[in-house]
């Protein structure tokens, strides 16, 4: 679960404890932590179905917003449904926790030469242990070319399907490469480092 950077500050402190997702369905649990990118981690504490209606100015301050108009305003600008006021979508309540450090975020800076050339050798492995065969170089291409893009946008470019798409982009995030946003994804300079060494490579 992501956030915009403009609501980090907020979380840490503790002065924002809810957000409201359109999801079609649960994408949290509660009870458990999930890491929420350069943000950390929170710990989800409730998962509940409310009317886009119910979203008045005490659910807006508790989600970082000035009023009820402004987040309900906010929540249909991210669905990709059109919702009404009786539109069911989801609260989630949580807690902020001290964060650790992401062993990742160390790689995503790494622009040495080694490093550089251990991850495009994974990279190569991961290609040739592919059943559809080399997919990384098309892929951290495409986010190069198109960051902070639906994830959904990007998987249509390449003629995938959304889930799939972002179980590989994901592989690719373990080894330091990509960076994920609110809205798709970008290179990180391990990324950016690692795709010019395929490009010289080719």
């Amino acid at each position: 679960m992501l956030f915009q950077s403009r609501f980090h500050e907020g979380i840490r402190r503790g002065e924002i404890t809810a957000t409201y997702r359109p999801w079609d369905q649960a994408r949290a649990t509660a009870g458990k932590a999930h890491r929420c990118g350069r943000l950390g981690r929170i710990e989800v504490l409730s998962v509940d179905e409310v009317p886009l209606s119910s979203l008045d100015d005490s659910a807006a301050k508790e989600a970082g917003f000035e009023t009820g108009e402004e987040l309900r305003a906010y929540v249909k600008e991210k669905s990709k449904r059109p919702l009404e006021a009786s539109s069911t979508i989801y609260r989630v309540r949580f807690r902020y926790l001290e964060d650790e450090e992401d062993p990742r975020e160390a790689l995503r800076q790494d622009t040495s030469k080694a490093a550089v050339v251990r991850t495009a050798e994974k990279l190569a492995s991961i290609d040739r242990r592919s059943r559809r065969g080399p997919w990384t170089r098309a892929v951290l291409e495409l986010v190069a070319a198109h960051p902070e893009t639906l994830a959904g946008t990007l998987a249509k470019r390449l003629g995938r399907q959304r889930l799939s798409f972002k179980a590989d982009v994901r592989k690719l995030k373990e080894l330091g490469l990509t960076i994920s946003h609110e809205i798709g994804y970008s290179l990180s300079p391990h990324g950016l480092a690692a795709l010019k060494e395929l490009r010289r490579r080719q």
